[in-house]
């Protein structure tokens, strides 16, 4: 694989892993700890698998997007991925429920409009569908209780 195909298939989300990281800062942890949690809240080890598979499967979808040369499917998953980093901006270094869970609403939007783009590869709608149902079914519900629980 030539140099400048590594830089515009794997940078993007390795740099925004890494930004990700960055942006979260110790106190901002210690803040989420002591917030009141939902039941069915993850322990933070679930979060970090999640995290994981979300950063390997985006991953996924901005290699093949640019190998293939589907510029609508690449194009939206840099935008998925700058989400997910802002979103982490506002929730944690803004340390605010309401708009982590005003975020997730947002978000949504463009995860939800990836998946669709990738009906086109099959590999690539089948890598991204766990981390779109996670985020519909567990995202959501879970920043909305979380706000309720600490307005």
């Amino acid at each position: 694989m030539r140099y400048p195909t590594v830089m515009r298939s794997l940078a993007p989300t390795a740099a925004a892993a890494i930004l990700g990281n960055v942006l979260v800062r110790r106190e901002d942890l210690i803040w989420f700890d002591g917030l009141r949690a939902p039941r069915f809240q993850l322990p933070m080890r679930g979060f970090l698998v999640v995290g994981a598979s979300y950063y390997l499967s985006i991953g996924t979808v901005v290699h093949r997007s640019f190998l293939a040369g589907d510029r609508a499917a690449y194009r939206l998953s840099l935008v998925v991925l700058a989400g997910n980093e802002v979103w982490n901006y506002f929730f944690f270094a803004r340390r605010s429920t309401r708009a982590g869970f005003l975020g997730v609403l947002v978000y949504t939007a463009p995860v939800c409009l990836l998946q669709a783009t990738l009906i086109r590869d099959r590999l690539s709608a089948l890598a991204f569908a766990p981390y779109t149902a996670w985020l519909i079914g567990y995202d959501v519900p879970w920043t909305y209780r979380l706000w309720r629980l600490n307005p």
